[in-house]
């Protein structure tokens, strides 16, 4: 084989292994990015669920305390 040949083969191989390498890599980084929003969602419902039991507590607590109250009518009416 020719010098030209032999360089236009090895410049193919080459172009043919890089772009394979690319599109695994580009796959890679496109696969950890999903899960990154995985995470992101978790991290969300965690969140809303604390947000929940803290508002469930709040209004348990407000619930209470306006027992605690006297009444206003009461008061005005001594």
């Amino acid at each position: 084989m020719s010098r030209a040949a032999k360089a236009t083969f090895t410049a193919s191989c080459l172009y043919a292994v890089g772009t394979i390498w690319f599109v695994h890599r580009a796959q890679d980084q496109e696969r950890a990015s999903m899960y990154q929003g995985v995470v992101r969602d978790k991290e969300r419902r965690a969140q809303r669920e604390q947000n929940k039991r803290e508002y469930d507590e709040t209004r348990a607590l407000h619930a209470e305390l306006i027992k605690e109250q006297p009444d206003v009518n009461e008061i005005k009416g001594q």
